[in-house]
């Protein structure tokens, strides 16, 4: 299964109202660019927060009005943190919204600790979880930095 197949299966399927095509990649293209239903609010698209797909469905941060997918109000740092140190060896997406969606040539599934994949609109921060890292290391990337942060604050 590729990236787009496991994103529509476990968290664009709730997203998209359209019934699936036989091309995921524009499935996954529309659930990431096509506005949704917000609780309380009007319809936007998704422009803040985070989620995880998961195999057994989605947990995401921006409260959507849409069956199927679990929300948390964590920060994303705390989020990914203990998705990845809880990791059962599954695939996973890490997905990062902000003002412009994020481009389906940016969805990467992670698969191995040693190659997390986080997903945004700016790019994609690939890194190796299982070896600790120096917050203040200049040449790590922000969402590396962010965890690492919070991996000593635990440690603390």
């Amino acid at each position: 299964m590729n990236a787009f197949e496991f994103f529509n299966r476990n968290f664009g399927r709730c997203l998209n109202a359209a019934p699936p095509g036989n091309r995921p990649h524009m499935d996954a293209w529309r659930a990431l660019s096509m506005q949704h239903p917000m609780q309380d609010k009007k319809p936007t698209r998704l422009m803040s927060g985070w989620a995880i797909v998961r195999p057994s469905g989605t947990v995401m941060q921006q409260r959507l009005a849409v069956d199927g997918i679990d929300y948390d109000e964590r920060r994303r740092a705390d989020a990914f943190g203990e998705e990845l140190d809880a990791w059962d060896g599954g695939p996973r997406i890490f997905l990062v919204f902000d003002k412009s969606p994020v481009p389906i040539a940016n969805l990467f599934m992670t698969l191995d600790l040693r190659a997390v994949r986080i997903c945004s609109p700016g790019g994609v921060e690939t890194f190796d979880y299982t070896r600790p890292a120096d917050p203040k290391d200049a040449g790590l990337g922000r969402f590396r930095r962010e965890l690492e942060k919070r991996r000593q604050r635990l440690a603390a």
